[in-house]
This record gives structure tokens, sequence and C-alpha cells, in this order.
């Protein structure tokens, strides 16, 4: 189990966060200045932000247009369908489950929140999580099956 909200910001996203106040053209003492207001205080040096904070200071920073957050929003929705589908797979999940009805695919996200909240890195449920966490979530479920599959084999 990682926690990702005390993590430090990582160099990546200090690199798109300079490249950002480069972009706005702000200076030094705009850039601690923006830092310290964001931070409520905390610090003014983009070194000591943690992980969640560089990422919402780079959304407030570069705001997506509509077209981009409706491409987003369904690359989102196509996430959680994989998802979905793979929850079907998986014992613990929905294996042996159908989705025939709005009523069984409801109990069926419902489940999936529920494990998602308890085993995920984001702590949170599916159906509140932002892309890349869906693309998190995504990739640990592969994990989990490619685990199945060998426990199997043997």
């Amino acid at each position: 189990m990682r926690i990702t909200s005390n993590k430090s910001v990582t160099p990546q996203q200090l690199k798109a966060l300079h490249a950002t106040f480069r972009t706005l053209r702000m200076d030094t003492d705009a850039r601690h200045g923006c830092i310290y207001s964001f931070t409520a205080g905390r610090t003014q040096s983009s070194k000591e932000l943690t992980m969640e904070e560089a990422r919402q200071l780079l959304e407030k920073l570069n705001p997506m247009d509509d077209k981009a957050r409706e491409m987003q929003q369904r690359e989102a929705q196509m996430v959680f369908r994989d998802i979905y589908r793979l929850s079907f797979l998986i014992p613990q999940l929905n294996e042996g489950f159908t989705s025939a009805n709005e009523e069984e695919y409801r109990m069926n996200v419902a489940k999936l929140n529920v494990w998602a909240r308890k085993y995920t890195k984001a702590r949170k449920d599916v159906t509140r999580m932002a892309l890349w966490e869906l693309q998190e979530t995504k990739k640990q479920l592969e994990a989990f099956m490619r685990r199945e599959e060998r426990k199997t084999k043997k």
C-alpha cells in the first residue's frame, strides 16, 4: 500500500511546473509567490511541494479547454469500462455475476467501488477517480489477473 498524499513532487512534475512558469512568463518572485499562495504559506519552493499539490497546481495553471476536457472524460469512460469488464474475471469481485439489467449493473459497480476503496492506490470509488487514477487501477487489476493466471498454471 502506497500513500501518495505525502509523497514529494516528482522530477517530471518539477519540469512541467517550471515549463509552465516560463510559458506564463513568471519571474522568480512571481513563481515563489504563486507557490506560497497556493500552499497557504507552507512553502514557496516547488521542490517542497507534495505530488498532489504539484498535480493540482499544474491543473490550475494549465486549464483544459472544453474539447480537451471532453476527450479526457471519454477516455476515462473507456478505462472504466475496461476495469468493469476485468472485474468479472476476478473471483473476489464480480466473477460469476451478470450485468443483464440496470439493477445488476449498479450492484456490480457498488462492489467494485467497495473493493477500490479498500485495495487501490487511490483509496476511493472508481466512479470518482480521475483518469490517471483509473489508469493506475486498471494496471493494478491487470497485474492481479497475471498473478492469478500464474497460480492456476502451477
